[in-house]
């Protein structure tokens, strides 16, 4: 070979060379690609609000529940069981339409659940079961209805206050609870309160065979009376309490002919 055919021949082997090399290899990117294994995984970010709780197969349940679709008893009442508020009165509102006395107290436990977990409007439904005259309850499930209508109570429900001051008063379905309802009414100043009072103070002093803890009572009915109702009953109890702390002797008690 010639002198001057010689370096020609040495530039075409090594492009043969490179041409046989893979395109990765010649062209190195500027950013290379990260490996499958050393991708970053975002995480999904985790449900918030009343689902939050629920395992993954309930929180579908719940999902499908609020989409209007079809779920079955024993889903609805696993979602329940597991203290979701909508699922609890979803499955109250079923067995009260069913209409067997023999659970209404499980009704009541759902209803009671819901009512726990926010759903206010729901006090209204226990109302409507403790009401009714020869259901049954389970213990446990009227102590955790009263505990429910003490909080709704504290939170400016009117249904809940007006339904806790007629039952201590009547002593049913919670029995006879003079110190709680005193402290209900004590604790609201509307007139309905002050009303209450007074007519449960004229109930203890008409008793003519009434103990001095009953009068004592009676007193401190007639306070709460006397501060928070309306004008009439305002004065009606001042003018009772002075009675009472005042009482006339017996010389000026009997009425001459």
């Amino acid at each position: 070979m010639s002198k001057q055919l010689y370096p020609l021949a040495v530039l075409v082997l090594c492009a043969g060379a490179l041409a046989a090399q893979p395109s990765i290899a010649r062209v190195k990117p500027f950013f290379p690609r990260p490996k499958a294994e050393d991708a970053v995984v975002v995480p999904k970010p985790a449900p918030t609000g009343p689902a939050s709780k629920l395992p993954l197969e309930l929180q579908a349940v719940r999902k499908d529940l609020l989409a209007g679709k079809r779920i079955s008893y024993r889903q609805l009442q696993a979602l329940a069981d597991a203290g979701d508020g909508i699922g609890a009165f979803r499955l109250a509102e079923r067995i009260t339409k069913d209409g067997d006395p023999k659970f209404t107290t499980d009704a009541l436990h759902y209803f009671t659940i819901a009512a726990f977990e926010g759903r206010g409007y729901a006090v209204r439904h226990i109302l409507d079961l403790l009401e009714k005259p020869d259901a049954q309850f389970r213990p446990a499930h009227l102590k955790s209805a009263e505990a429910v209508l003490r909080a709704q109570a504290k939170k400016g429900n009117d249904k809940a206050v007006d339904a806790l001051v007629r039952f201590y008063s009547q002593g049913h379905p919670f029995g006879e609870k003079r110190d709680e309802l005193e402290a209900l009414l004590s604790s609201g100043a509307g007139e309905k309160n002050g009303q209450t009072a007074f007519k449960l103070a004229v109930l203890l002093l008409s008793n003519n065979k009434r103990t001095p803890e009953q009068t004592a009572q009676a007193g401190r009915y007639l306070t709460i009376a006397k501060n928070s109702g309306s004008i009439g009953i305002k004065a009606a109890a001042g003018n009772i309490l002075a009675t009472l702390k005042n009482p006339p002797s017996e010389e000026h008690a009997e009425v001459q002919p």
